[in-house]
């Protein structure tokens, strides 16, 4: 499978963190956990795509719409 960004997944997903993008949060999104190596599974997604919560290392995170699209995933199959 190819990289993507977290936002495109559906509910159910799981994936790996490869990158987070240079944005306003990404040290914030690093400091909640969301690390390159990171397993993670995508938990909920609201009827308009935003909030994404997300369940990674026994915790869930929410996650606006335009912070996911700077999480870059590799899904899992």
């Amino acid at each position: 499978m190819e990289k993507t960004s977290i936002a495109t997944l559906k509910k159910g997903a799981r994936g790996i963190i490869t990158e987070i993008k240079q944005s306003e949060v990404s040290q914030r999104l690093i400091e909640m956990g969301l690390t390159p190596g990171t397993s993670f599974q995508i938990r909920s997604i609201s009827p308009f795509g935003d909030p994404i919560a997300i369940r990674l290392n026994d915790f869930a995170v929410s996650l606006r719409l335009i912070d996911a699209l700077n999480i870059i995933v590799m899904p899992k199959s």
